[in-house]
């Protein structure tokens, strides 16, 4: 799968979260780093910060 993985692993966590009745897509917490290592020396970090999947 590749790079294409990341955005498949964020929707899972976007739909469990759903189907929890989760507010956020953090499961609770607020921020997250998501770190991507490739080959040779490439490392790429991102920080998420969660987001409100639904009107409360």
């Amino acid at each position: 799968m590749g790079a294409p993985s990341v955005l498949f692993i964020l929707d899972e966590m976007r739909k469990k979260s759903m189907e929890e009745g989760e507010a956020t897509t953090g499961e609770g917490l607020e921020w997250g780093v998501l770190i991507g290592i490739g080959l040779g020396l490439t490392v790429e970090v991102v920080v998420l910060r969660s987001v409100r999947i639904a009107a409360c």
